[in-house]
């Protein structure tokens, strides 16, 4: 019986500092689900801090290589993680945070000629969100993140805790 309570211990304190990991701040790419485009994520300059440092977007035809000149470029305000989705024609990259945060952004969509930015308050949750140790809850459990079609335009979907949330990805 001990056993088990120690191995329910380790794993419930893995997934704590699991989920509490600081930023990396390090360069990444992202792929479209269908796999024909991708974004390269990085900082432009060379401080010796990468949060001071500016970053851009930069989407590629196909994958990834030095070599190819992309097609779309956009300034990027990181958060330190990396992560994203491209939608499948290459026109949208989205970053959503894993945590809640009622005054700063939670959701920011880039296109070529804009970006758009929703803060937690844009949700407008009726129920307490489920605290951790540092953060809020926002997002469902295994729930997916996918640009659908919807009123003549691409909305992001996003499965929260209190059902999916669209958000129009289109410049206005």
């Amino acid at each position: 019986m001990r056993i088990k309570w120690l191995f329910a211990l380790i794993l419930l304190l893995s997934v704590n500092t699991f989920a509490d990991q600081p930023p990396s701040w390090k360069s990444f790419t992202v792929n479209s689900e269908n796999g024909n485009w991708s974004a390269l994520i990085a900082p432009v300059g060379d401080s010796t801090n990468p949060w001071d440092d500016n970053w851009e977007i930069a989407v590629y035809k196909g994958h990834f290589h030095p070599s190819k000149t992309p097609v779309w470029e956009s300034k990027y305000l990181p958060s330190g993680y990396s992560g994203g989705y491209l939608s499948n024609d290459g026109k949208i990259f989205s970053y959503v945070e894993y945590w809640f945060y009622e005054n700063r952004s939670v959701v920011d969509i880039y296109l070529e000629h804009c970006q758009i930015r929703k803060n937690g308050s844009f949700f407008e949750f009726k129920a307490s969100l489920e605290k951790t140790v540092s953060h809020q809850l926002w997002l469902k459990v295994d729930g997916k993140i996918s640009y659908v079609k919807k009123d003549k335009g691409l909305h992001l979907v996003i499965d929260t805790v209190e059902g999916k949330r669209y958000i129009r990805a289109t410049c206005e």
